[in-house]
């Protein structure tokens, strides 16, 4: 009886998560959704697999669609998740425009005081969502002149900000209650990260374009933040992982840009290494947001991607990633060893398509040499214990102890 009850609960997940592809597609696309089958939806764990991958506002406004097209409908709530919901949506909406408001004073003092800066990530992608507020925001991102980094902490430490972290890495984290969170870059990456990219951002100033009307505000091109943007999800896919917001962003910038210079984008795409990454990306964001969408229209390895996507969490939280991985959807308080066994062998040796990219971003040599690609597993695994051992012993013992 446990394990049938067990395979309900999975099952009930994994219904939850497609559930929720079906409320970005028409929240996206603003698209009323069908009553029948928000019918037939456990909203309460649509609800918990949206805020997982910071989705709970766009979702929940695709849900307000139906609700406002035809107040005579009622959806069931037998848990009354719906004003939860609700208020999520809210807070996070307030949550925005606070951090708008307090990024405005920041800017003011940046040019006040001759500090050139660029507004990174979400900050420009939010503004490109049907909506105001349906794309969440956890922080605010600027890349800013690093020869002035102690007087940005020190304006910062002046408006009651708490310093998290500062000059220790390539960035610096200001926090302040209730809601505020600044991530000040004196560089894109770090230098040290591995990237196949990195030597390619290490002049990114060059390519930056004046803001008209603010003399020390400075931006991207739109083929430049396109390529930003896709380097940075690299970044965290090809790590921890990153989830199904990512695909969206990709879908709503393209959407909004929609003559973007492609012999330039190709040929950069090239020198950074990412030539197959983006198109895979750019695909199948095509095809899982259209209004036209259909599983069955995705190839096996798009079906994939997609579902490392949907299955994880919006930002690579190392021990979220281990711990929800390897639990899967099993809800008891022990994870059975058999869910464990699984968890660690796909760990150890990836599928063709993560092995790839692997590849591309560590040890190109057996992608040019592709005879040498079934020693590259166990390659693989060699170079992770001595490179990475302690995390490899803390990953294993997280999820033992599970």
């Amino acid at each position: 009886m446990k394990k049938k009850e067990e395979a309900l609960e999975k099952e009930q997940w994994t219904a939850a998560a497609w559930d929720m592809l079906y409320l970005v597609q028409c929240g996206i696309n603003s698209i009323v959704p069908d009553p029948e089958r928000i019918a037939e939806m456990n909203l309460e764990k649509v609800y918990a697999r949206s805020k997982s991958q910071s989705l709970e506002v766009l979702t929940y406004m695709a849900l307000e669609s139906l609700m406002k097209s035809d107040p005579q409908v009622a959806i069931p709530d037998e848990t009354q998740v719906l004003p939860r919901w609700r208020a999520a949506k809210n807070k996070a909406v307030a949550k925005n425009l606070k951090m708008d408001a307090e990024r405005e004073q920041l800017f003011a003092f940046l040019e006040e005081q001759g500090i050139w800066y660029v507004a990174l990530k979400g900050v420009v992608l939010c503004h490109l969502y049907p909506k105001y507020g349906m794309r969440q925001m956890a922080d605010n991102d600027i890349l800013f002149d690093p020869s002035f980094r102690q007087e940005v902490h020190d304006w910062f430490v002046e408006q009651g900000y708490n310093v998290k972290s500062f000059q220790k890495v390539y960035h610096d984290v200001y926090l302040k209650k209730p809601v505020y969170n600044f991530e000040m870059h004196t560089a894109l990456f770090s230098e040290s990260a591995q990237l196949p990219f990195e030597k390619y951002y290490l002049t990114i100033n060059d390519k930056l374009l004046p803001v008209p009307g603010k003399p020390f505000e400075y931006c991207m091109t739109d083929e430049d933040f396109y390529l930003y943007v896709l380097a940075h999800e690299y970044k965290h896919y090809s790590g921890d992982g990153t989830g199904l917001r990512f695909l969206l962003d990709l879908y709503v910038y393209l959407r909004a840009k929609e003559n973007l210079n492609w012999k330039y984008l190709h040929g950069e795409l090239e020198k950074m290494g990412l030539i197959t990454f983006e198109k895979q990306m750019r695909e199948l964001a095509e095809k899982v947001f259209s209004p036209q969408w259909n599983a069955h229209t995705l190839a096996k390895r798009e079906k994939i991607l997609l579902k490392s996507l949907l299955f994880s969490r919006a930002y690579g939280a190392r021990m979220d990633f281990w711990h929800e991985h390897a639990r899967g959807q099993e809800t008891g308080n022990k994870v059975p060893i058999e869910a464990k066994v699984r968890y660690l062998k796909d760990r150890l040796f990836l599928d063709s398509v993560h092995m790839e990219i692997w590849c591309q971003r560590f040890e190109p040599y057996f992608l040019q040499h592709r005879w040498l690609m079934p020693v590259a597993p166990v390659w693989r695994i060699g170079r992770r214990i001595l490179e990475k051992g302690k995390d490899v012993k803390d990953e294993v013992d997280a999820v033992r102890k599970l």
